[in-house]
């Protein structure tokens, strides 16, 4: 019966799992030095932030053992920069770039904490360098007036799509977002952020979200506004290649953003009736071989010591031989 029970927890897992894979990690560029091959095993929101700093160059505690897919064949020289795009809502993604890798993954952790993670060991290891970090919503007032953003760009007319009406509130956030993403283009190709010190820049684009929350996801409407999104995303790529001279690992992270929650909840709670034991410190081998050879060691010496007491000879130093004897020479 308890077979059978663990039977359906773990089939259940597997279809929670595939159901959590609704994220999607999408690699829009990278440099000739760094691979992200094909691989069936999703990649975790726990890795993510191991895969960016390997990247970047920094040792992590895990080592190679974080993610088998990435490949970096030259250490001497690693990208210059990290550029991740985070989409919430984008469903059907059609980037407009010649080759674009994709790989599930697996939110078990929020992504902020992912950025925090790679952003502590930039601050930690690049302490008196001249780095760049961004992070930030584009729809957010604060973040844009930070100095990469272009102040003057015009948007070009042509850009403006036909079924959603530019002037309607309801489509605001959207279309700030895209006037916003060419203008950070722009501004990056005028920046003089390139100093051969790794940058990290992380952007959060919430349009196609507050799109689809107006519209079906099927309507000319989303169809159209995702097209647009696409291109406004490919232009800002053409814009780090140049500034970087294709020396920058961007990549994007898709969404369903109305499922992501639940699915998150259901793949937590049923590792929990899996009863998965906790994961055990790097440094147990090192300590259970130390106690095992320890214990090896002291066992076959005490029984050494045991077997040499017992047969050793006394001689003349045996008691016996010291109480008789006097005696002997007295008789004799």
């Amino acid at each position: 019966m308890s077979c059978l029970i663990t039977m359906v927890a773990l089939a259940t897992a597997v279809l929670a799992s595939a159901n959590a894979q609704s994220h999607q990690l999408y690699v829009l560029n990278s440099p000739s030095n760094v691979k992200i091959g094909q691989s069936s095993v999703p990649l975790r929101a726990t890795e993510l932030a191991d895969v960016l700093s390997s990247t970047l160059g920094f040792t992590v505690p895990h080592g190679e053992k974080t993610w088998n897919s990435l490949m970096v064949e030259n250490p001497f020289a690693l990208p210059e920069a990290v550029v991740v795009l985070e989409i919430p809502g984008l469903k059907n993604p059609g980037f407009d770039l010649n080759k674009v890798d994709h790989h599930d993954m697996i939110l078990d952790e929020p992504l902020d904490e992912v950025y925090a993670t790679v952003e502590h060991r930039m601050k930690e290891r690049l302490d008196n360098k001249e780095y760049s970090i961004m992070h930030g919503s584009l729809t957010n007032e604060e973040f844009l007036k930070n100095q990469v953003f272009h102040p003057n760009f015009k948007l070009n007319p042509s850009i403006k799509p036909q079924h959603i009406d530019s002037y309607d509130e309801k489509y605001a956030v959207f279309f700030n977002e895209i006037y916003n993403l060419h203008q950070l283009g722009q501004g990056v190709k005028e920046s003089m952020l390139k100093n051969n010190v790794p940058d990290f820049h992380w952007f959060q684009l919430q349009g196609i979200k507050a799109l689809t929350a107006v519209n079906e996801p099927n309507s000319e409407e989303t169809i159209e506004g995702e097209k647009v999104l696409n291109e406004a995303i490919s232009t800002l790529v053409q814009s780090y290649n140049e500034i970087y001279n294709n020396e920058v690992l961007i990549i994007a992270i898709t969404n369903n953003a109305k499922e992501s929650r639940r699915n998150k909840r259901e793949l937590s709670s049923v590792e929990k009736n899996l009863n998965v034991a906790e994961p055990i410190s790097n440094d147990f081998p090192v300590i259970f071989n130390l106690i095992l050879w320890f214990v090896v060691i002291f066992v076959f010496s005490l029984l050494a010591i045991a077997l040499s007491i017992a047969q050793m000879d006394p001689g003349r130093d045996s008691i016996i031989y010291r109480m008789t004897s006097n005696r002997m020479k007295k008789e004799n």
